[in-house]
């Protein structure tokens, strides 16, 4: 029996080596394969995710473009409701402008209208002023052609006058003005206007009379011979001039001019003398 053993153990024997690895490669296939299997679990996993988001994105997708096409819709409806209200705002700014047009165009007419009538209203007084003034024109013509004879007659008359007037020599050698010799030279002496002229009448008996701007004190009379005396207070000082004829310039200066001032008795009476004392017409100071 051991020699029909034998064989049985030598045959096992020599397949026994191979075991061990057949065992490593059978483990090592299983174990692929588990991981396999795990990676493909894996990989279904993350698939169906995959697909969840995906039906979600699509969802709202979906959602998003409802909202994009109620959003355009209400866009248009919108932009269609602004061309209308635009067209009807360019309608009404249309026919205001065009009532604003009228309305101006009615305002010129009836400015021009009433310009007109006033430019001729104008027109009829000016020449109703020119009228006028042609008549005032003629009538200044006549009053200046008046004013001329009455000038040119005037300047006759002071012809006359100064004709008539006489000049003479002062008792201080001083050519004098025209001298008067009675009251209607004196009147003419006066409106000839080179000097103010100063009229008296000073009695003898009477104290110091004031004549213009000097003080006269009549001193002595000699009716007779048509002489007298009179004492001259000018400037705080006293004159006394002697002896002096009928129109005799008696002359004297004073502070307040630089020509003399003259006086000229007219008329000597028993009692008085009649004169008047001639000044320059400008006062300025000797000094």
């Amino acid at each position: 029996m051991n020699e029909q053993n034998t064989p049985v153990v030598e045959a096992r024997a020599r397949r026994s080596p191979w075991l061990p690895v057949l065992g490593a490669g059978l483990l090592i296939t299983g174990g692929a394969t588990l991981y396999q299997g795990t990676q493909t679990a894996d990989l279904r996993r993350q698939f169906d995710a995959s697909q969840r988001d995906n039906v979600a994105l699509r969802a709202k997708l979906t959602d998003t473009g409802s909202q994009m096409q109620t959003e355009l819709k209400a866009l248009r409806d919108e932009l269609v409701q602004t061309r209308q209200v635009t067209s009807a705002d360019v309608a009404n700014a249309r026919s205001l402008a065009a009532r604003h047009v009228d309305g101006v165009v009615t305002r010129i007419a009836k400015l021009q209208e009433q310009q007109s009538q006033k430019f001729t209203d104008e027109l009829g007084k000016v020449r109703e002023s020119t009228v006028e003034a042609s008549t005032r024109i003629e009538g200044i013509s006549n009053d200046v052609g008046a004013v001329k004879t009455e000038v040119a007659s005037a300047k006759t008359d002071i012809q006359d006058t100064r004709t008539e007037l006489q000049r003479a020599r002062g008792d201080m050698g001083v050519m004098s003005g025209l001298i008067a010799t009675n009251s209607k030279e004196v009147q003419q002496l006066r409106e000839l206007g080179d000097r103010n002229i100063y009229e008296f009448a000073i009695n003898k008996k009477s104290a110091t009379q004031r004549v213009g701007d000097i003080q006269l004190v009549l001193k002595k009379i000699d009716a007779k011979r048509n002489r007298y005396t009179v004492a001259v207070l000018a400037d705080d000082k006293v004159v006394e001039k002697k002896d002096k004829s009928l129109n005799e310039p008696v002359q004297f200066y004073t502070s307040r001019a630089r020509q003399p001032y003259e006086l000229v008795v007219n008329q000597v009476d028993k009692d008085r003398v009649v004169g008047y004392l001639a000044t320059p017409k400008v006062t300025l100071s000797r000094q």
